[in-house]
């Protein structure tokens, strides 16, 4: 039984490995550590695990299995052209915020272990490939649709590597000119509204106003702003 009188299943293993490696690297991924944490005996873990390389496994294909649904996820929606890349902005933003600490944490253990770092570069040239299909589908041409891939995923894995503290109102209002910055292009429609529909102001606005309570105006957001300038750009 686990800390909550319930019996741990072999997520529960993996969640608290995850801590463990994003707190203090792969060395105190250890049998004996996590069953304390847990404060249970090493007979519960040998239920779920073989030994602890299972459990390292296991921990590595948490991050890889992430990676391919969401790299799925984009390839289900990126043959839409008028989207854009829209669904990368959007699993960016509605990520776990604990997953930037996790990638980092899997990538700083990649540089002890060739194994590891051999699945991440995996990853990381399936994400640049899907980019530069894209570009390549908007009639850019190699090696130039080569760099920009790279810039888009390299800027990514930046972000996260940083540890950049900022809202996620400040991040969606940034997001409009990243696009721009990113792809060469304005954000398309579509984009536009799906970073208002995620702005927390809009989710405020939603909830029932106090009785007598009167509505006060909200000024425009970057977002709102990028809006009209790329309106405007396309009637030119």
């Amino acid at each position: 039984m686990g800390v909550n009188g319930r019996r741990l299943t072999r997520d529960d293993w993996v969640t608290v490995a995850r801590k463990a490696l994003v707190a203090s690297g792969i060395d105190d991924v250890k049998v004996d550590v996590l069953a304390r944490r847990l404060k249970v005996t090493r007979g519960s873990f040998y239920w779920h695990f073989k030994n602890r390389q299972d459990l390292l496994d296991a921990l590595l294909e948490d991050w890889e299995v992430n990676n391919r649904r969401e790299i799925a996820q984009i390839v289900a929606r990126v043959a839409d052209e008028a989207s854009g890349l829209s669904e990368v902005f959007r699993i960016w933003y509605s990520e776990d915020p604990g997953y930037p600490s996790f990638d980092l944490a899997i990538r700083v253990w990649a540089r002890k272990s060739r194994k590891v770092a051999k699945i991440v570069h995996q990853i990381d040239n399936q994400w640049i490939a899907l980019f530069q299909s894209y570009f390549e589908r908007s009639g850019m041409k190699p090696p130039e649709s080569f760099v920009r891939a790279r810039i888009i995923h390299f800027h990514q894995v930046g972000y996260y590597a940083l540890g950049i503290a900022e809202s996620i109102g400040d991040r969606l209002n940034l997001a409009p000119y990243y696009y721009e910055a990113l792809l060469g292009t304005p954000p398309p429609e579509e984009m536009l509204n799906m970073l208002a529909a995620m702005s927390p102001a809009k989710a405020k606005a939603k909830a029932k106003p106090k009785a007598g309570a009167a509505a006060k105006p909200k000024p425009a957001g970057r977002a709102a702003a990028a809006r009209k300038v790329a309106t405007r750009k396309a009637a030119k």
